[in-house]
């Protein structure tokens, strides 16, 4: 099917943290890994910051250790773990990594770790995006999936962008874009009621993946989506 479609970007935002990345229970149980421990009483933000110190107090590949343990222990091995644990002092592991359904876990740890060493660890970037979608068909969609969204999106990239050259034939055809869940990190869709086929977007991803992404503005295309026909 082929579908008009018309996207407006209406805010794009840098963050260097994800909010609501670490809770307090990780915070907990990360003091913990690292053999240091917490009064009950403390704040949110003091055990955050007691985190912080406890990750400091070890070296830096041992903290990355603990972290990626925590995080990534039932995806990565040992031996895995040990390799990432010292590459990432050096390298943005989070945008190297040639699993991509890790990158977000990945670029979690080395932000969390930045803060503990002062800028030891390499610096990422997450982008927030907030944007309306308007597809027009004769039978609209219910819903977008990640693909939808990143084929809607990609008349906002630039021809140069990352997306449209490794993902050009996933963005071109009518064939399923399943690298699409990896590379949106979060995604919240809103059906607009009372406009069949217009949804709110809300979306955050990697700044190496979406830094030539239009900062603001309408943008028009006519793509075939294989997923529509199944509505």
């Amino acid at each position: 099917m082929t579908v008009t479609c018309k996207t407006t970007i209406q805010s794009k935002e840098t963050l260097t943290e994800i909010p609501d990345t670490w809770q307090l229970t990780d915070y907990r149980s990360i003091m913990s890994a690292a053999d240091f421990t917490d009064g009950d009483t403390l704040s949110a933000a003091e055990v955050r910051e007691m985190t912080l110190m406890a990750l400091a107090d070890l070296e830096p590949a041992e903290a990355a250790t603990v972290l990626l343990s925590y995080r990534l222990g039932d995806d990565l091995s040992d031996g895995q773990i040990d390799q990432i644990a010292h590459d990432m002092q050096n390298d943005k592991i989070f945008e190297e990594y040639p699993e991509i359904g890790l990158h977000r876990q990945l670029f979690d740890v080395n932000q969390l770790l930045r803060l503990a060493y002062n800028g030891t660890f390499p610096n990422g970037a997450a982008v927030l995006v907030q944007a309306t979608v308007q597809l027009t068909c004769p039978e609209a969609p219910t819903q977008l999936t990640a693909g939808l969204v990143l084929w809607a999106l990609a008349p906002a990239l630039s021809d140069r962008s990352l997306i449209k050259r490794l993902y050009a034939a996933e963005l071109e055809a009518a064939t399923p874009f399943d690298a699409a869940d990896d590379i949106l990190w979060e995604l919240t869709v809103t059906p607009d009621a009372a406009a069949p086929g217009t949804f709110a977007v809300r979306l955050i991803s990697s700044e190496y993946w979406l830094h030539d992404l239009a900062d603001s503005g309408e943008f028009e295309g006519e793509i075939v989506l294989p997923e529509l026909e199944q509505d």
